[in-house]
């Protein structure tokens, strides 16, 4: 009786190279926070914050792409999913803080109070279930630090409502409240993507504007937010009546 040895099924070259270049394009979004960061450091506010936000466009691609690839599959050896917890801290929450501390939009001591929202989304981000990817939802609020800094800037909102505002949205990240994952979410998928997407585009135009344009430009832009966040809360009701 002859004895088969067993063989090791390798990944097709293309489905190896295309994962890893998913992995890759995750990865690019610390290129873009060191641009962001550089143009912090050399005093130019409005252009760290119009590339800052830049990296949205990865953090809301890469998923897609990471399922389309298998990169489970086929570059098992990394996760992604650390990858983009790991990167969107400093995304989202830590560069952000830096930003309103340097652009002196806090009050003092602003480093105590730059500290409560890092402390928050480290709990935030650590949360076993602040994803519920099957129902489509965040819970807690999902730590979006650059899009509250960027429409506090955009608004030249004043340090004490600035600080108001931080303070409050640290305390309803442990609060258990649903927020819709907009990526995941399965109901209107395409609608709220397309809502995001538009918002995002009109707050970068806004950044690139100035004087009347430029509010007219901000007022557009915060139709969604308003939206997701209305909406996100009626669905949290329902579900708790459910």
């Amino acid at each position: 009786m002859t004895k088969h040895t067993p063989t090791t099924v390798r990944p097709a070259p293309f489905a190896r190279t295309a994962a890893m270049l998913v992995h890759l394009y995750t990865a690019s979004t610390v290129v873009i926070l060191l641009v962001a960061t550089s143009f912090l450091l050399a005093g130019r506010l409005t252009e760290a914050l119009f590339t800052m936000l830049l990296s949205i466009i990865i953090d809301a691609t890469d998923g897609f792409l990471a399922r389309r690839y298998n990169v489970k599959q086929f570059a098992p050896e990394f996760d992604g999913r650390t990858m983009d917890d790991v990167i969107d801290y400093v995304s989202y929450a830590f560069l952000p803080v830096v930003f309103l501390i340097h652009a002196e939009m806090l009050l003092a001591p602003a480093v105590v109070f730059g500290a409560l929202p890092l402390l928050a989304s480290a709990f935030g981000f650590s949360r076993v279930n602040a994803k519920l990817d099957e129902e489509g939802f965040f819970v807690g609020f999902p730590s979006y630090w650059n899009v509250v800094v960027a429409y506090c800037y955009l608004l030249g909102s004043p340090a004490w409502l600035t600080t108001l505002i931080v303070v409050g949205l640290s305390v309803l990240v442990f609060v258990p409240t649903r927020y819709i994952y907009i990526t995941r979410f399965p109901r209107h998928r395409a609608a709220h993507f397309a809502g995001a997407t538009l918002s995002g585009v009109t707050m970068l135009a806004a950044l690139a504007a100035s004087g009347g344009p430029r509010m007219l430009l901000v007022a557009v832009s915060l139709a969604y937010p308003i939206f997701y966040t209305v909406y996100s809360l009626v669905l949290d009701q329902r579900a708790r009546r459910a």
